[in-house]
C-alpha cells in the first residue's frame, strides 16, 4: 500500500486515476474550518475528477444524512446517491436508568 499526503483540494492525481475513494470524515474536518462549503465544494470536485467514470466515491461521516448530502448534489458534480445510515441502538434498560437519576 502507498500513502501520499497531499491537499485535498488540489490533488496530484491525473483525471480518472481511481475506482474508488473512501472519505473517512475529511468533509467533516473541512466544515469544521473558514470557507467551510466552499472548501468542501473544490473537494467534491477534485474527488469527481480523480475518480474514474463509474467509480464509487464512499463518505462516512459523524454528520446526518441531512446535512450532507447538499454537498453531494451540487450542479457540478454528477453524482449517484445512495445513503446508507446507521444508528445506535439504544443501551439496554437506558430509559429506566435516565429515570432513576
Amino acid at each position: 500500500m502507498k500513502w501520499d499526503v497531499m491537499d485535498i483540494r488540489e490533488m496530484s492525481y491525473k483525471d480518472e486515476a481511481f475506482d474508488m475513494i473512501i472519505d473517512k470524515s475529511t468533509v467533516d474536518a473541512l466544515l469544521c474550518g473558514n470557507s467551510a462549503y466552499l472548501n468542501v465544494a473544490i473537494m467534491m470536485k477534485e474527488c469527481q475528477r480523480v475518480l474514474k467514470t463509474g467509480g464509487t466515491y464512499v463518505a462516512i461521516s459523524y454528520g446526518s444524512p441531512e446535512n450532507r448530502e447538499l454537498h453531494l448534489n451540487r450542479a457540478n458534480l454528477s453524482l449517484d446517491i445512495k445513503i446508507y445510515k446507521i444508528e445506535r441502538e439504544p443501551e439496554p434498560n437506558a430509559t429506566a436508568k435516565a429515570a432513576k437519576a
